[in-house]
C-alpha cells in the first residue's frame, strides 16, 4: 500500500533532480499525498537505476572477496566490509518491492540510501591495496622470440637459442614526488627454457619447459604513480647469503650455483645457444652474469600519472629485445662468458640493462 511521504518538498526535489524523474506530485511539507501513476518509460529508468547500482554491488562484492585472498586483513574487518555489502543488496531488495508496490517515494529514499552506501564503499577500498601486471615480452628485433630459430645480430651474426633466464628483481613504482615504493617479494624468475635436470640434488629432478614474461603482484599500496623501476640480478643481501629467501629465489632452479664463483652467487642472467661459425658449422656459446658488480637497474617513465587502488589495476606492458645483448658482443669473437671475464659480463650487464623499453600502460577500472 501506498506510504505517507516523509520527504520535505526541497529534498524531494534534490532527489528528483539527481534521479532525472520528473514524476511526483508537489505537496505539502510532511503531510500526505497520493501516489502519482507512472508511465512505462519512467517506470523503466527506476528499474534501470536499481540495475545500475546491483550491478556495481556485485563489482564491490567481488572487489571485497578478491581482497580477502590477497591483503591481510583482519577477521573483523573483512566482516565489516561484509556486512557493508549485504546492507546494500538489502535496500536494493527493498527498492524492488517498494516499485512493486508502486510506492515511488519509498523507491528514491531507498535508492538515494543505496548510492550513498556505495559511494562510501567504493571510497574505502580506494585506500586499500591494488594489483599490478608487469610484462615484459622478448623480442628479437622485430620478431618473436622463440628458442631453436635462427635470428641475425646487429654485427652479422646467425644466433639460436637454447635458454634465456634471467632474475627480474626488486620492483618498485615511483611517485610524483620522486619517491619510490618497493613491492613486497619481488623477486621473480624470468625464462624460456626447455626441460632440463636440477643440479645439486642427490636423486634425478627435472625443472620442466616454461616460458615466462609476466609477473603479477596482487598487493600494490594504493596511490598515483609516474614510473616503475626494477633490477635484472639479485641484491648483495641475498646473493652473498643464499641462505637467505625471498620471492622466489631458491638454490635448486639451475640460476643459482656453489661454483660458478669462488663463493656461492646468484647467476644474474643465462642465454645459451649456437652460432653459425665462418666455414658454416655450429658452435656453442653460453653467456653468464652474476657478480654483485653486475646488478642493473632499469627505470621507465609513464607518459601520464597513475593510480593504483582496488579499483583500478595496472598493467605495464615492457618490450625485452633479446637483439641488444648483441650490440657490442659477437659470439664468434667471445664464446663465453662467465665469472672469469669481468669486462664481458659488465657489457654484458649494460646491454640487459638497456634491453628494456616501456610499450603501454594500461589503467582501467576493475
Amino acid at each position: 500500500m501506498p506510504q505517507n511521504s516523509v520527504l520535505s518538498r526541497a529534498a524531494r526535489a534534490l532527489l528528483l533532480v539527481s534521479l532525472s524523474l520528473g514524476f511526483l506530485n508537489a505537496c505539502g511539507d510532511n503531510g500526505p499525498s497520493e501516489s502519482p501513476s507512472l508511465s512505462a518509460e519512467e517506470r523503466q529508468q527506476l528499474e534501470q537505476r536499481i540495475a545500475a547500482l546491483e550491478a556495481d554491488v556485485t563489482r564491490l562484492q567481488a572487489q571485497v572477496a578478491q581482497q580477502q585472498q590477497d591483503q591481510g586483513r583482519t577477521e573483523q574487518e573483512n566482516t565489516a566490509l561484509a556486512a557493508q555489502v549485504e546492507t546494500l543488496r538489502t535496500q536494493l531488495a527493498e527498492a524492488r518491492e517498494l516499485l512493486d508496490s508502486q510506492d515511488w517515494d519509498g523507491v528514491l529514499v531507498r535508492l538515494d540510501e543505496a548510492r550513498g552506501e556505495v559511494e562510501r564503499l567504493k571510497a574505502l577500498l580506494q585506500t586499500t591495496e591494488g594489483r599490478l601486471s608487469l610484462v615484459a615480452a622478448l623480442r628479437f628485433g622485430d620478431a618473436p622470440f622463440a628458442l631453436d630459430q635462427p635470428f641475425t645480430t646487429a654485427r652479422g651474426d646467425t644466433v639460436q637459442f637454447s635458454e634465456l633466464r634471467y632474475w627480474l628483481t626488486n620492483v618498485k613504482l615511483r611517485k610524483q614526488d620522486g619517491t619510490t615504493v618497493a613491492l613486497a617479494h619481488s623477486y621473480h624468475l624470468m625464462d624460456v627454457m626447455k626441460a632440463q635436470d636440477v643440479e645439486g640434488t642427490a636423486s634425478p629432478t627435472v625443472l620442466p619447459a616454461r616460458r615466462r614474461e609476466q609477473v603479477d603482484v596482487a598487493a600494490v599500496p594504493a596511490g598515483t604513480y609516474t614510473g616503475i623501476e626494477f633490477s635484472v640480478g639479485v641484491d648483495p643481501a641475498y646473493n652473498d647469503d643464499m641462505s637467505r629467501q625471498a620471492g622466489e629465489l631458491h638454490v635448486l632452479t639451475n640460476m643459482a650455483s656453489i661454483s660458478w664463483m669462488w663463493f656461492t652467487s646468484y647467476i644474474f642472467t643465462k642465454t645459451k645457444g649456437q652460432y653459425v661459425t665462418a666455414d658454416g658449422g655450429a658452435a656453442p656459446f653460453a653467456w653468464e652474469t652474476g657478480t654483485n658488480a653486475d646488478y642493473r637497474t632499469v627505470s621507465q617513465t609513464f607518459a601520464a600519472p597513475v593510480t593504483v587502488h582496488s579499483q583500478k589495476q595496472l598493467t605495464v606492458r615492457l618490450r625485452a629485445d633479446v637483439a641488444a645483448l648483441f650490440s657490442t658482443l659477437s659470439p664468434r669473437t667471445t664464446p663465453t662468458i662467465n665469472a672469469s671475464d669481468a669486462a664481458s659480463r659488465s657489457t654484458l650487464s649494460n646491454a640487459f640493462q638497456s634491453m628494456f623499453s616501456l610499450e603501454a600502460v594500461e589503467n582501467p577500472d576493475r
